[in-house]
This record gives structure tokens, sequence and C-alpha cells, in this order.
């Protein structure tokens, strides 16, 4: 990730954390009834989505603020930006995550009942493909088109919501198949190391759930290879 788009993220990351809270909704609509955290004049960010859920594995119906912090951190670890900026903070006695509320956006699933086509069809539809890619590294649902959101300006794409992810499961999703890769998430998953992804998510994940997510992580590997193998290195990767 180039260090203006690390200097970015720095900078929202900061006004998630220290920027005067103006108001706050509370239990709004949704399974995890996230709040809406409005910041006062003058702060980088108008608003944010504040999760407080804690129930981690190996309770039943795992759902957890924690196992979104650790999506967000994973994605820093790649080098890339899927997921809109999330930062541990406390509000109202509670401890939970701060996460950008994205503005200017549209669900995947409105975009589609509206009909809206983007201006590079091709460009949306690998868009698309390497979330998939991240999606199987973090095991959450790959079809979850609540939690998928377009940026209207420039059409990226990005997720929010993965307090079920990284269930301890040693395999890529069901139904989930891997087409492409951007050169640029296939390159950090390579590089991906242990002591990294133990450094920046052990507070947040179990020994066990790690030791999966590292299992995937080969198991992407092995299946981009084989695709590169099969269609050459020029359909795969992007």
């Amino acid at each position: 990730m180039p260090a203006e788009e690390k200097d970015r993220l720095a900078a929202l990351e900061t006004a998630l954390r220290e920027c005067r809270v103006a108001s706050i909704r509370e239990d709004e609509p949704g399974r995890t009834s996230p709040w809406i955290v409005t910041f006062a004049e003058g702060c980088a960010i108008q608003r944010a989505l504040f999760r407080y859920v804690d129930r981690p594995r190996p309770q039943l119906m795992a759902d957890s603020y924690k196992y979104d912090i650790a999506a967000y951190e994973l994605t820093k670890l790649l080098g890339v930006e899927l997921i809109p900026p999330v930062v541990d903070r406390e509000m109202k006695g509670r401890q939970g995550t701060l996460q950008v509320f994205l503005e200017n956006c549209i669900r995947e699933k409105d975009r589609r009942r509206k009909k809206l086509e983007p201006p590079d069809a091709r460009a949306f539809g690998r868009a698309l493909e390497e979330l998939k890619v991240f999606v199987n590294l973090a095991y959450d649902d790959c079809f979850n088109s609540d939690d998928l959101y377009i940026h209207m300006e420039d059409w990226r794409v990005c997720r929010v919501d993965f307090s079920e992810a990284f269930a301890p499961v040693p395999e890529l999703l069901p139904c989930c198949d891997l087409t492409v890769c951007s050169k640029k998430l296939y390159k950090g998953i390579l590089e991906l190391d242990e002591e990294a992804v133990r450094a920046a998510l052990g507070r947040y994940l179990s020994d066990e759930e790690i030791g999966a997510l590292l299992i995937r992580k080969n198991l992407v590997i092995d299946k981009i290879k084989a695709l590169i193998a099969e269609k050459g290195e020029e359909s795969v990767l992007f």
C-alpha cells in the first residue's frame, strides 16, 4: 500500500479515536443493532457506526465486534483497502468498535434492484471477485449483499460487518469459488507472515481461529497457482 494511502487511513483512524461526539442514535435496525455516532463539526469524519455485541467463540452463534476489527487489520497486513477503517473505542461505558459510516454509497443489492450499471463492467466484476478472495481468508458469508457497498463516485467495492467471521475452519468457503485476484492482493497473501498475523490479530482472535486463517491462506495460494497453471497468469491476475 502506498505511503499516502497508509497516511490517509491512519488519519481516519485517529479521527475515529479522538473526535468529539456530538450525538449518538442508539439501537438502529439490524442484526447487531449498531449505534450511529455523529461527530462534532471540524472532524474529518461526519458519522460512524458503533458495534458492541461481543459473543466470541466458543459461544454458539458467535458474533463479536472483535472480528470486525480483526478483518480490518488483516486488510492492512495485505496492503488492500476493502473495509472502511475500524478502531476500538468506548461509548457510554460500552467497549466496541467505531467504523467510518459510508457516505454516498449504495448497497450492491440495491444497485441490482435499481439496475444501475457500472461505467466499467469488467473492472467492477473483478473488484467483486477480488473481495471473494478476502472473504475466503476471513471465512464469512460469501453472498451477503446487505454488507456489500459500492462507492458511487468511483465504483470502488467495500464490505462492512465481519462480526461472524474467522470461524476456525481449515478449508475454503463452499460455493465461493475463486476466479481472479489483483496482483496487489495476491502479493499481500504470499507475503503474509504468521508472526505479523499473530501480532496484529492476537488481541481479537483465538489461537485456533488464527491457525485456521493461516491454513486458508495457503489454500488460497494453492488455488490461485492452480488457476494460473490452467489459464495463464494474464487471465487470473490483474
